[in-house]
């Protein structure tokens, strides 16, 4: 096995300890409108992330997947990673709304994961799509017009 795959089997594993942990420890909806609207964004987002991509191109690895296709639509077309600012919406409100020291904990560790995550894949998105530099210089990474 490679040093990539390792890698990427690492991270895989510890964002899904997170996530999974979170929700087990909790009410998977937030309450009252302004922890639930960010979860529900977090919901929209993801969904139109999933479509956008297209279920041949869906891949919770960070590697590249063969016969994976650059895509550049739907919410792709101003951030370049929403369906881990979707997994940060729905996971941050659930956390603020049965705060703990070990969901807190769970919810740092989860989102350095994904910004380990995000950074590996993209420098294996560049090796894979030459058009990736240039999608990189007109996209931010989770919000859009900032970062």
């Amino acid at each position: 096995m490679t040093a990539d795959k390792i890698k990427a089997r690492i991270l895989i594993l510890i964002q899904l300890i997170c996530i999974i942990f979170i929700f087990a420890s909790g009410s998977p909806l937030a309450h009252g409108f302004l922890l639930l609207l960010p979860e529900i964004a977090g919901i929209v987002i993801g969904i139109w992330a999933l479509t956008a991509m297209g279920i041949g191109n869906i891949n919770i690895s960070p590697l590249v997947k063969q016969a994976a296709v650059l895509v550049t639509r739907g919410p792709y077309k101003l951030i370049r990673h929403p369906m881990y600012l979707a997994v940060l919406l729905v996971i941050w409100p659930l956390i603020i709304d049965h705060f703990s020291l070990l969901r807190i904990t769970a919810g740092f560790i989860l989102t350095i994961d994904l910004t380990i995550k995000m950074l590996f894949e993209e420098g294996l998105l560049k090796k894979q799509f030459q058009e990736y530099q240039s999608y990189m210089r007109t996209t931010k990474r989770l919000i859009p017009f900032i970062f």
